[in-house]
């Protein structure tokens, strides 16, 4: 391996030498005298002792992000910045939390499901009331779905349409009927909009879409465009003595890189959006009072096989028209065992992430899966079994056919360009060739009609990022369910761009739609996830992180895999003076 160990050298001496442009460094020392004590003065008393981990309240917090809101209102949102700087104000009655699974905020617990799973009820907190002083009830509810399913908002009704009633038995009481089980439930309602926001009919134009009224700890107090937001106390929030803070300041930022500058002079306390390819930077910030924040979030940053010919367009049956080299789950096997998942997190990742295991890493619907071996002898066995001798340059052949693959991804991404090279090197050594052939992104991730890639299947290998989030309904039947294979005759809907078929895997996924019981789901969802790992449609290198960068000054910052994304918990946050 010396010539990818080079690379590796080569790779992250880059990294830390961009990263180190991109530092502005200073340093000042500050001389300071001790006070002369006479023998014969008395010596002052000493302070009480404080208790170092004891929250002291007040301050302000300076959050720094290089996107600016547009709309506070989540009816309307259309950006991660603007759900998580809503979240400081708008809560929802079940909301995701930071370690990924869903928590009751309005509702007094989780909801109960009626046998039959079309009767979904919850019980509300009381004595809860909006910043505007209006109580929190049912009615409020109500309210919200009727406004998720108005002609003027800009929110998927998914779920939401499959309601066929919504009763208020009290105040406190919300019974959902549903025409048919809909087994996430539980991603509904994560906000709650009160019946003061407006007129539905004018709800583009509501004041509450830049200045919202929320049940949660903020609330908006002033917004200057392109530059900052200030949010103050919600004097109706319902932890008595929180927020901790006095406030939060929005910093509308040029660029991350500004970010990073003005975080480690201690500028800003948060900076939004950082990526896997900033832990250099952060590291070379630790001795600043710099750390991180991060939460995985069920997505993988994976290798995808087209099992099916490229040269044939969308083929709906792999098994008809196979792929010449990727169709054998042996070479599949093989280029798995080919990768060092972990010396690739620890060289470009700087050891800070997990290696990709399993489809469904994180959450209430966690399937973990043994790690695969790096082996490079069994990935040549496997080779060998399945036909593929090495040639005069090393390469493998069989008949007559060079064993030469394509890797695509979005071209511009240092991070992917980066790891294909590594790659390259490292299936190199087992006698596979791989190709880079990236294409811009609006290429690859492009519909049928506009002759897309992955719809098409006009690729080899892809490397992406993609994932389920909380709930795997939606994510593995599109990814995964042989229904959703593009072709001519479904106009190119969904996302098994592997061409991937297995009739247990289909079955599972179809029992686990119309069950609202989350074990029995999660039972058949890791059903799924372990045959995965046996067919190798994809191969999961290692998982994404949300994350942020913070000063440590900064206590009880967590990262959610949810809408809230930094913001969760903020009322418990405090500064360590």
């Amino acid at each position: 391996m010396k010539t990818l160990k080079g690379l590796l050298m080569v790779v992250v001496l880059a990294s830390l030498l961009l990263s180190a442009c991109n530092q502005t460094q200073t340093a000042t020392t500050v001389a300071t005298k001790a006070p002369e004590v006479k023998p014969t003065e008395a010596l002052p008393t000493p302070a009480p002792t404080v208790d170092p981990n004891a929250v002291q309240t007040g301050g302000t917090v300076i959050i720094g992000t290089p996107q600016e809101p547009s709309v506070l209102n989540p009816l309307l949102a259309s950006s991660s910045i603007e759900d998580a700087i809503g979240s400081l104000i708008i809560e929802g009655l079940v909301q995701v939390d930071a370690d990924g699974k869903y928590a009751a905020v309005l509702a007094e617990e989780l909801p109960t499901v009626s046998d039959d799973g079309l009767v979904v009820t919850y019980k509300l907190r009381k004595g809860v009331k909006f910043s505007n002083g209006d109580p929190f009830t049912c009615a409020d509810v109500q309210f919200t779905l009727d406004a998720i399913l108005s002609d003027l908002s800009q929110v998927s009704t998914s779920g939401y349409s499959d309601i066929e009633k919504l009763e208020c038995p009290d105040d406190y009481t919300v019974v959902l009927t549903y025409a048919e089980v809909y087994a996430p439930y539980l991603r509904l309602f994560s906000y709650i909009l009160p019946r003061a926001a407006g007129d539905l009919a004018q709800l583009d134009s509501w004041d509450f879409n830049r200045n919202p009224i929320g049940t949660g700890p903020w609330m908006l107090k002033e917004w200057k465009a392109g530059d900052s937001m200030t949010l103050v106390k919600n004097p109706n929030y319902r932890e008595a003595g929180k927020p901790y803070l006095d406030q939060l300041i929005v910093k509308i930022l040029p660029s991350r890189e500004v970010g990073m500058q003005a975080l480690g002079n201690g500028e800003i306390h948060i900076l939004w959006d950082l990526v896997e390819a900033d832990f250099p930077a952060l590291a070379q910030m630790k001795d600043k009072g710099v750390s991180y924040a991060g939460a995985v979030t069920g997505e993988n940053e994976l290798l995808l096989f087209n099992l099916a010919d490229p040269a044939v367009d969308a083929p709906a049956d792999p098994a008809a028209n196979p792929h010449p080299i990727l169709s054998d789950v042996r070479v599949r096997e093989a280029i798995v065992l080919a990768i060092d998942k972990q010396l690739i997190v620890d060289t470009l990742l700087s050891g800070n992430v997990k290696v990709g295991t399993t489809v469904l890493p994180t959450g209430q619907f966690a399937c973990p899966q043994p790690p695969t071996a790096y082996d490079v002898e069994k990935a040549k066995a496997l080779l060998e079994e399945a036909g593929w001798k090495p040639g005069a340059d090393g390469i493998r052949e069989k008949d007559g056919k060079r064993m030469s693959l394509k890797i695509t991804t979005t071209s511009g991404n240092k991070l992917r360009e980066q790891t294909e090279q590594v790659l390259v090197e490292m299936l190199r050594e087992v006698g596979i060739e791989l190709v880079i052939e990236n294409v811009p992104s609006d290429v690859l991730f492009a519909g049928w009609g506009s002759n897309g890639m992955r719809k098409h299947g006009a690729f080899d290998i892809l490397l992406y990022t993609t994932g389920p989030g909380i709930d795997p309904d939606s994510h593995l039947y599109s990814n995964y369910h042989s229904d959703n294979i593009p072709t001519a005759e479904n106009e190119g809907v969904g996302a098994n761009y592997s061409r991937y078929i297995n009739p247990d895997v289909d079955q599972w996924l179809d029992d686990a739609a119309v069950i609202t019981n989350t074990e029995a789901r999660r039972e058949l969802y890791c059903k799924v996830a372990e045959q995965l790992n046996k067919d190798i449609p994809r191969a999961y290198l290692y998982e994404r992180l949300l994350l942020s960068g913070y000063r440590v000054e900064l206590q009880n910052l967590r990262v959610s895999p949810g809408p809230s994304d930094f913001t969760w918990g903020s009322q418990n946050w405090w500064l360590r003076k």
